[in-house]
């Protein structure tokens, strides 16, 4: 018995609705994106905790990560960062001193997680 397919009329576009769906910080996706900043964070202040890392002192660059869901224009971003002045150089390293990436090794292993 053959399917029966639905005319195009059948459809109705709800913008609003998309809107709602793509932009809410209260919607599915936002819930979505706040889980995997989370994770991130996590991953980021674990690997920012000493070794393989750097020697943590005082753990202000670890206790510095911060996560934070927010709308850019019409769309939902994710921020996952810090503030500390010395951030990039544990990251990228320097002319003196070897990198420790903390941010970037854990936004990879978010990105195979679902």
């Amino acid at each position: 018995m053959p399917s029966r397919v639905a005319p195009v009329a059948d459809f109705v576009w709800d913008g609003k609705a998309l809107d709602t769906l793509f932009s809410s910080t209260s919607g599915p996706v936002a819930k979505m994106l706040k889980r995997k900043g989370i994770a991130v964070q996590r991953a980021a202040k674990k690997n920012a905790s000493g070794r393989p890392g750097p020697n943590v002192q005082t753990g202000r660059l670890r206790s510095s990560i911060t996560e934070e869901l927010g709308v850019d224009g019409d769309e939902l971003v994710e921020r996952i960062g810090t503030d500390v002045s010395y951030a990039p150089y544990v990251e990228l390293g320097t002319s003196r001193a070897p990198a420790y990436p903390f941010l970037r090794p854990a936004l990879d292993a978010a990105k195979g997680q679902t």
